[in-house]
């Protein structure tokens, strides 16, 4: 008989993604994508079953429009199989959005589990403290393994915090990180997560997961030869780096070469004057994510340069890297030391992410033959189709089957 787990996350159908990108200001996409591509891989081998607990992942009121959010219970066809997902009700805002996640993760966890056999572990993606103290609770009520995948450090600050949420971090790092030390084993997207975070336990690195089919099909042509295009999409914001990218960029005097942006974050304001005054410069806002895989297969080159020196960037791997990776375009970028090395043979390199490094890059590159162009594409190309979610699935499914409590 199947072993069952218990999986708390954030997803909610492709369908209701539009809800939240319509009433969303700074939409979670990347969640979406990573607990889809996480379900899928789990879901590939058809060795266990799960359970799936899920809160849809939006931003805190007013930046979702919603004080409430209501539950719901959604049937997905997925591997040729359907499953289940219970999204829970919560409060959107302040300190009771982390009571209520909590008090709805624990209700529903706890009715949707009980009743079932042969229970195999509670899984927990994200270092969201509401889903770690139910999980916790819950392996401790059934005896069973407490298993978390995080994709980040805990307690991660944003500039859109409430003042009295800001205040009260620190407090969450310390319970973060006694229910991360707590887990039983961990799936993580760079080793420091899981060394610094979860010492002496059994971890497992999956840099990203992807899904084939996210990919177009055929690569558009150039839009015109006679200039280089240069691509960044995602989060317009400072702490990405997007600043000193667009700075190198304004350094360079030939009119030859320009820089789409498309994305949002807190940089877009200055991004939109910055542009009124360089014509080579474009910020085209957000758009859907069928469109940025098409943009990316069009561009010349694909950038991003977020900086080697902040502290909590070791405990990070870029999503973007592989989307990037997928999409046959070179890609510029600087190497976080969570990124594996061996990635450093599909990249075009940047040693670090200050504006006048961003200039000699983009200058060097402007003159690359496109043949050698297409090879480095190719090339990342290939190695990020070996990050296939059926293959990500069988690693992640083997790890879990691992020292299970009998």
């Amino acid at each position: 008989m199947k072993k069952n787990f218990l999986v708390f996350g954030f997803a909610v159908p492709d369908s209701e993604l539009e809800d939240i990108l319509t009433n969303d200001r700074f939409p979670a996409i990347q969640t979406h994508r990573f607990n889809w591509n996480l379900i899928k891989s789990l879901e590939a081998r058809d060795i266990f079953n799960f359970t799936y607990i899920s809160a849809r992942p939006v931003s805190d009121y007013p930046y979702f429009s919603r004080k409430k959010v209501k539950g719901n219970s959604w049937t997905v066809n997925i591997c040729n199989k359907e499953i289940n997902i219970c999204e829970i009700p919560f409060l959107n805002f302040g300190l009771l959005k982390i009571i209520s996640r909590f008090l709805s993760a624990f209700y529903y966890g706890l009715k949707k589990y009980k009743g079932i056999d042969n229970k195999g572990g509670v899984i927990v993606y994200s270092v969201h403290v509401p889903f770690m103290v139910t999980g916790y609770i819950i392996s401790k009520i059934f005896n069973i393994d407490y298993i978390g995948v995080w994709t980040d450090m805990p307690s991660v600050r944003n500039s859109r915090e409430s003042f009295l949420k800001s205040k009260l971090r620190t407090a969450e790092f310390l319970v973060s990180k006694f229910f991360m030390r707590h887990a039983s084993k961990v799936i993580v997207l760079t080793k420091y997560l899981a060394e610094d975070f979860a010492p002496d336990r059994p971890y497992l690195v999956i840099e990203g997961i992807i899904d084939e089919n996210d990919i177009p099909v055929t690569k558009p042509e150039k839009a015109d030869g006679k200039f280089t295009k240069v691509l960044y999409t995602g989060a317009v914001s400072r702490q990405y780096g997007i600043n000193n990218i667009v700075e190198g960029f304004n350094l360079i005097k030939d009119e030859d070469i320009v820089l789409e942006i498309y994305g949002c974050g807190d940089y877009e304001e200055e991004l939109k004057h910055i542009c009124s005054l360089n014509k080579r410069i474009s910020f085209n806002g957000f758009v859907s994510n069928e469109r940025v895989l098409e943009i990316q297969r069009g561009a010349d080159f694909l950038i991003n340069a977020r900086s080697d020196e902040d502290e909590y960037v070791k405990y990070s791997f870029p999503s973007k890297t592989l989307e990037y990776m997928l999409s046959g375009t070179p890609i510029i970028t600087t190497m976080l030391p969570g990124i594996p090395k061996e990635y450093e043979n599909y990249v075009i390199l940047l040693e670090n992410n200050r504006p006048e490094t961003i200039y000699k890059r983009l200058k060097q590159i402007m003159n690359m033959p496109q043949q050698e162009r297409t090879e480095i594409g190719r090339k990342a190309e290939k190695f990020a189709r070996s990050k296939r979610y059926q293959d990500q699935g069988e690693k992640i499914n083997n790890f879990l089957k691992n020292n299970l409590k009998e």
